[in-house]
């Protein structure tokens, strides 16, 4: 049974043509089922609005986000969980208008998939990353769809097979970012590029943004979901590195059990 997420998890607001939907669930922003559930809502409810221009997705409190919740992972749950999160992932990169993620803090495991999601990402200075699926014996199915492109097949192996954690300087270095700006100059940077994007022609930018979806054809986004829900998720190993996780010891593999 899914939660009752409280409003103010998850606000959107709309000003002076900018969508800013900003997470605020204290501390780390984890996306759990029904936050996930709700954040896909509100997302969804700005596409019939055409009075915005460009989407900023933020958080607030310590992280733009820790990722998602783990006991989501567990196999009662984890098809229900890559349904609502991927679907979160899939309306954000196919909007018609230019979306952003604004990062501060922690943005590690599925708060890095969203960001990635989105066509800039702008991280302050202070800011770190990092997909750490592999130590709980689970991977993320976007990011191995999507981070190569971003960053290379080599770099993108180091980080998704060993789920270190690194700062934004080495995330802006390695092709991941946008932008990297210190802490105080974040919000100004968001304000200036929304402010560039949302003066160009709509229907052009729609164009583009079409033009670039058709050059990922033969995503193997969906490839990467199915292994990891029929070839992982359910493994002795999967549930050992979530349960190992939840219950703060550590794992043990396979033969070592």
């Amino acid at each position: 049974m899914t939660r009752t997420v409280d409003p103010s998890e998850i606000t959107t607001e709309v000003r002076d043509g900018i969508a800013t939907v900003t997470l605020n669930r204290p501390r780390l922003n984890i996306l759990d089922l029904a936050l996930l559930r709700s954040m896909d809502a509100a997302v969804e409810s700005l596409e019939a609005r055409n009075e915005w221009r460009v989407l900023v997705l933020r958080g607030t409190s310590q992280a733009f986000s820790a990722g998602v919740a783990v006991e989501d992972h567990l196999p009662d749950r984890i098809e229900d969980t890559l349904r609502s999160f991927h679907a979160l992932l899939r309306r954000v990169e196919s909007f018609d208008r230019p979306t952003i993620a604004a990062v501060r803090g922690h943005c590690l495991g599925g708060g890095m998939e969203l960001a990635m999601a989105c066509d800039l990402v702008v991280a302050a200075e202070t800011a770190t990353f990092g997909q750490p699926e592999i130590g709980l014996a689970a991977i993320p199915p976007y990011a191995v769809a999507r981070y190569g492109r971003l960053v290379g097949p080599r770099r993108a192996f180091l980080d998704l097979a060993t789920g270190r954690t690194f700062p934004a300087t080495e995330a802006m270095a390695a092709g991941y970012l946008t932008a990297c700006v210190p802490e105080a100059a974040l919000d100004g940077w968001v304000e200036k590029m929304t402010e560039v994007l949302a003066g160009h022609s709509r229907v052009a930018m729609a164009v583009l943004k079409r033009a670039l979806r058709e050059e990922r054809e033969g995503d193997p986004f969906q490839a990467a979901e199915r292994r990891y829900v029929r070839e992982l998720a359910r493994t002795p190993d999967a549930v050992e590195g979530l349960r190992a996780f939840l219950e703060k010891r550590p794992p043990q593999w396979g033969s070592a059990r």
